[in-house]
């Protein structure tokens, strides 16, 4: 059974009084904050057992996705998953295609299925296959393992689930958080995991720039689980022990192995600001850092997939010699640092880049 979209129930941190981070979130503190970006979801719910979905990402919605490619990359902390099309993205240095995260199992399904949408829309444009194929780049899709909650070798995700998601996308008006979309079975450190967004301002000299995350979180245990530098997890075992005469003690010290176990985590990161390729890797590799200061030392281990992918809408490859739009040339440049810090549910881009963002 697909559930229809709904409203998130769970409080976010904020609303329980813990306001993480130097900078101010955006009105929705999501992804949806960066303009032209849409997300869509679909969740699957089954009396076998089965408990699933998909979350698409458009970069600049149904049209402009593929009309403006968005300056892309991606960073791998320890990559033991996948990401299709980073390969493309690392060659070409943009995506012109949506963005998909889901279960381990379902890469494929949803790939074909982003593959034919991404075809259909070429067509209605009244472009040939040649046309729409010379501009296309391959479709983006990531995955984290399901398996302890849902059926993951029943593979119930198709062409339908994937369409259902990407036409959602265009009047969800919310990121739906926890269990929905790919994350809808998901595990993290030790709790419910799922899907998480969030939202940043960042203040420059002449314009405020918007930075937005969506995170499909199946990481960590229970002993890594950290919140302001505070180590939750453990304080909450000590409690368990105390309740129960050492069983928490006895489950911690239980052996991990494999990709099952050690998880994964997604994260895709839009951007606002117009930076180039080897900005946004740069960008990418910092989500890494607040992988680690929330999740203490889950990030980095031996089967965990922490695969991250950063885009810009505030340019595009191929509007940068037009000069009656304004992006025919770039700001002033400066040597610059990049300090980012993810804390919770937040990214906080501390930049003074060659755009100098602040």
């Amino acid at each position: 059974m697909i559930v229809p979209t709904g409203e998130s129930t769970k409080p976010r941190i904020r609303d329980l009084g813990y306001a993480p981070g130097r900078f101010p979130p955006g009105p929705q503190n999501s992804i949806l904050d960066v303009d032209g970006v849409q997300v869509g979801q679909v969740t699957i719910h089954e009396e076998r057992g089965i408990h699933t979905g998909v979350t698409v990402i458009l970069p600049r919605g149904p049209e402009e996705t593929a009309l403006s490619p968005c300056y892309a990359a991606t960073h791998g902390l320890n990559a033991a998953g996948e990401m299709t099309g980073a390969h493309m993205i690392y060659e070409w240095g943009h995506l012109a295609c949506p963005i998909a995260i889901t279960n381990t199992v379902s890469i494929g399904k949803v790939y074909d299925a982003l593959f034919l949408w991404c075809m259909e829309q070429s067509r209605k444009r009244g472009e040939n296959d040649l046309e729409a194929l010379r501009r296309f780049t391959i479709p983006v899709v990531a995955e984290t393992f399901d398996g302890y909650l849902n059926d993951i070798c029943a593979s119930v995700i198709d062409r339908d689930v994937v369409n259902k998601a990407i036409a959602a996308a265009q009047h969800q008006p919310k990121v739906l958080e926890g269990n929905h979309g790919g994350g809808t079975a998901m595990i993290c450190s030790g709790y419910k995991g799922g899907t998480g967004t969030s939202s940043r301002v960042v203040p420059g000299p002449q314009k405020n720039y918007t930075l937005g995350v969506v995170v499909q979180a199946n990481h960590g245990g229970r002993p890594d689980l950290r919140i302001a530098d505070v180590p939750v997890g453990r304080l909450l075992m000590e409690e368990d022990r105390k309740r129960s005469a050492g069983e928490a003690e006895k489950k911690e010290e239980a052996p991990e192995g494999g990709k099952a176990m050690e998880g994964s985590v997604i994260v895709v990161i839009a951007t606002d600001a117009p930076l180039l390729p080897h900005q946004l890797k740069r960008l990418a590799q910092h989500a890494g850092m607040g992988v680690a200061q929330v999740s203490g030392h889950s990030a980095g281990r031996n089967f965990s997939g922490e695969i991250f992918l950063a885009f810009s809408t505030g340019t595009s490859p191929n509007k940068l010699a037009e000069a009656s739009n304004g992006m025919s040339y770039l700001p002033p440049v400066e040597t610059q640092g990049v300090d980012t810090d993810f804390k919770e549910e937040q990214l906080k881009p501390y930049r003074w880049t060659e755009y100098k963002l602040y």
